[in-house]
């Protein structure tokens, strides 16, 4: 098959993540596939170009983030020319904006359409009206979409339960993992020292909490740092290294500076491509988000058998709460930092790290390949 993966940006979040993942594969099985991507940053362009087997990637010059009713109008018909020069079997859209978009020149042009929820924006914590406004693009855009793909139970329970998807569209396919990701891990100590060569700062005998996000609103990262100022009185050897840049660093960098409790413990390690290699150095990973679908980040930390607290919001119960997996609610940085200091102060001695069961990319992308076939 030909198939036209669309997305809105191509930073390399979650969703650019799961695109570039599931592309590489069905290229491997023989599929031809396109990646369409908007935005001003090239980072999925880069590792589409780079990687093996190499992805052909179209520039859109008129799809961008924000909602430009002009721009939008540009892009739908953009788009529309696009699928109708390329032909695909499949419109295989991510993210909510494109996804709106590339659903209606999908149809449009006569291709059919699937659509990837990465967690739907209206569970976000948004006013009345934007999250009415939200609920209705799901609404509308779905009736030009042949099948609806929630990456976790929670989300399509919350679609069905919205009204916006009729049942018989949607279906759960969990983001699956390479487990061959685990020959790139670093041991402990050249993590570590990898971390400390970032920061500055020797970590060999920290107890080392590490964040891999962006500093996007709805990863809640000054929840995170608030939690860490209860942390540090009661285990003093604590630090966190933040991984990621984004629009509230600066923000979070105040919250830290202007907190002599805080001076000295909060890293900013900035972006940094491959940061999954590092996570059999730390000691905890924390995710402090007020919304996510199936949190990559999550199934790395369980790939390297490395324990997660991480908020009680979206997918994330489903990933295998137990153990080496603590949920608290989204809103508590004093709960937050209870779990983390109860994790740290657990009994590392005697036992390596261990992979969790995990659903792997073979699984997902088999999954994907037989909606594509269905249709």
């Amino acid at each position: 098959m030909k198939i036209l993966m669309v997305v809105t940006e191509g930073n390399l979040g979650g969703a650019q993540r799961h695109v570039l993942d599931i592309s590489r594969e069905l290229t491997r099985r023989g599929h031809q596939i396109i990646i369409a991507v908007g935005g001003i940053h090239t980072e999925l362009v880069e590792a589409a170009d780079s990687g093996l087997p190499k992805i052909s990637v179209v520039r859109l010059r008129n799809v961008v983030r924000s909602v430009r009713f002009s721009d939008d109008i540009k892009a739908l018909i953009e788009l529309y020319r696009l699928i109708r020069r390329e032909r695909p079997d499949v419109v295989h859209c991510h993210s909510s904006k494109v996804g709106v978009l590339a659903s209606i020149a999908g149809r449009l042009a006569g291709a059919r359409v699937v659509y990837t929820a990465h967690g739907f924006v209206f569970r976000e914590n948004l006013g009345f009206l934007k999250r009415a406004l939200y609920r209705w693009a799901e609404k509308f855009s779905s009736y030009f979409r042949n099948k609806i793909i929630a990456v976790s139970k929670s989300d399509a329970d919350a679609a069905r339960a919205a009204h916006v998807i009729a049942h018989k569209k949607i279906i759960t396919i969990p983001n699956g993992i390479d487990v061959a990701l685990a020959d790139q891990l670093l041991t402990p100590e050249e993590a570590r020292k990898k971390m400390g060569a970032w920061c500055g700062v020797d970590f060999s005998g920290a107890d080392l909490v590490v964040s891999i996000a962006n500093f996007y609103p709805v990863k809640n990262l000054p929840l995170l740092i608030r939690a860490f100022e209860f942390v540090v009185p009661r285990i003093p050897h604590a630090r966190l290294v933040l991984i990621g840049e984004g629009e509230q660093r600066a923000m979070c960098e105040r919250l830290v500076s202007e907190n002599h409790t805080l001076q000295g413990k909060v890293f900013f390690a900035g972006k940094r491509p491959d940061a999954f290699e590092i996570l059999r150095g730390a000691d905890l990973v924390c995710l402090s988000s007020t919304k996510e679908g199936m949190p990559y980040v999550v199934l790395e930390a369980q790939l390297a058998g490395t324990p997660v607290v991480a908020t009680r919001v979206g997918g994330v119960p489903e990933m295998g709460e137990g153990e080496n997996l603590k949920l608290v609610v989204p809103h508590s940085a004093e709960i937050f930092s209870d779990a983390i200091v109860e994790m740290l102060r657990r009994d590392k001695n005697g036992s390596e790290k261990t992979a969790h069961k995990l659903f792997t990319l073979r699984e997902m992308v088999d999954a994907i390949e037989a909606v594509y076939q269905s249709l």
